[in-house]
């Protein structure tokens, strides 16, 4: 019966020892990784503010403006994975939040190079239309 128990309680305790010394190991990796620094920006890479509160022109209406950027939606790996702009309203009263996914905004330079030009292939009645984004 003694020997049973050993038995029992050996088959118990070897997943309990694997289980920790696997939790240990990736504790260990995880805090031994060294945070890595910039010094300056890197090439095609910009400031969230620089294009915070800039105006989407739609490529179906003449570039015309058809909301502001407010925000944006930013996922677990850093991916920007969409702009919140604002539609509708009057000098921001009575607007919409509305999420554009990033794949669907054109980004390019104005003439001079100094500002971003955000463009999206829908109408200011489109995204009027569209859904209201509810933020969490």
């Amino acid at each position: 019966m003694k020997m049973i128990k050993s038995a029992v309680l050996g088959t118990l305790m070897v997943p309990a020892f694997m289980f920790a010394a696997g939790s240990a190991s990736a504790q260990e990796s995880t805090v031994g990784m060294e945070a890595t620094y910039l010094t300056s920006q890197p090439q095609n890479t910009f400031y969230a503010d620089s294009l915070t509160g800039n105006n989407v022109r739609s490529s179906v209406e003449d570039d015309e403006n058809i909301g502001t950027i407010n925000d944006f939606l930013i996922d677990e790996d850093g991916q920007v994975a969409a702009v919140i702009v604002g539609v509708g309203g009057f000098l921001g009263m009575g607007d919409k939040d509305v999420a554009i996914e990033w794949d669907s905004l054109e980004l390019t330079r104005d003439d001079d190079g100094e500002d971003y030009v955000i463009r999206v292939n829908a109408s200011q009645e489109a995204l009027e239309e569209a859904e209201e984004y509810e933020r969490n």
